[in-house]
């Protein structure tokens, strides 16, 4: 019995140590955002947001004190490599009480929160060389009669305006955020590509084209994400468009040094 217990209580103090010796796990946040200045380069056209009116800007500062809270240790944000100079400059101008914030959710969100957390940078990391042709993909599908897909194509990007625009109406930055991170619209945003693989006849695969160039976009979007990590964060922000965070969000849930956190969560608490 005695020899029972005491490799039972070895078995507990290697388990122990085994334990303390795994890495803690870095906490992602993917907050996929709309675009406050809508710039109208998406498919679908939204609504002003209207987020410099005092209304909005209190949504927005409730917005970036739950940001605040998460405490991310490096945040990284949609813009190109090539712009990094540029930011860097406009958030030590920001500090420094010289620069007025512009709509965008870089300023609204990235420069504030860096501002009230004293980050020496946002890090740049989209990438934007690659092909989405769109309208090859409408012509294609024209041609070879497929209107069931037209009207699905038609059918997606008018509920997606329709549903962004009565938001707009009805619910706060804070509100909408959460919404257009839910686990429903993460799906929505990754599956709708693979609906349209068959685009085209049998030799025509813009389909498919067209949703591999946007999952290596995304994954270069990744890679850059990875390769400014240091190896110590405890947490990290990722402020992107949330169509980009959908697809994210599915490359970096096989990284076992990450933990995904819920953005309704984050915002919530």
């Amino acid at each position: 019995m005695n020899k029972m217990i005491y490799a039972f209580i070895a078995l507990f103090f290697f388990s122990i140590s085994i334990s303390a010796q795994q890495p803690q796990k870095t906490k992602v946040l993917l907050l996929g955002t709309f675009h406050f200045d809508n710039p109208g380069l998406d498919v679908a056209k939204f609504e002003n947001a209207n987020v410099l009116t005092e209304k909005r800007q209190k949504e927005i500062f409730e917005v970036v004190k739950h940001l605040k809270d998460f405490n991310p240790d490096q945040v990284f944000i949609e813009a190109i490599p090539a712009k990094q100079s540029y930011y860097d400059s406009i958030l030590k101008a920001y500090k420094n009480g010289n620069y007025k914030l512009s709509a965008d959710e870089i300023d609204q969100l990235g420069l504030r929160l860096a501002k009230e957390l004293n980050l020496s940078t946002l890090h740049s990391v989209d990438y934007r060389k690659a092909s989405f042709p769109f309208d090859s993909l409408v012509k294609v599908m024209t041609e070879a009669n497929q209107f069931n897909l037209l009207g699905l194509l038609k059918t997606t990007v008018d509920s997606i305006e329709n549903s962004h625009n009565n938001q707009l109406k009805t619910s706060t930055i804070k509100e909408m955020l959460i919404a257009s991170n839910s686990k429903a619209d993460n799906s929505f945003s990754v599956g709708m590509y693979f609906e349209f693989l068959k685009a085209g006849g049998k030799e025509n695969h813009v389909g498919s084209y067209l949703a591999s160039e946007w999952w290596r976009r995304n994954m270069i979007i990744y890679e850059n994400i990875l390769k400014r990590l240091k190896g110590n964060e405890k947490s990290i922000l990722v402020i992107f468009g949330s169509s980009h965070t959908a697809l994210l969000h599915e490359f970096m849930k096989y990284n076992p040094s990450f933990e995904i956190v819920d953005v309704a969560t984050v915002l919530s608490n």
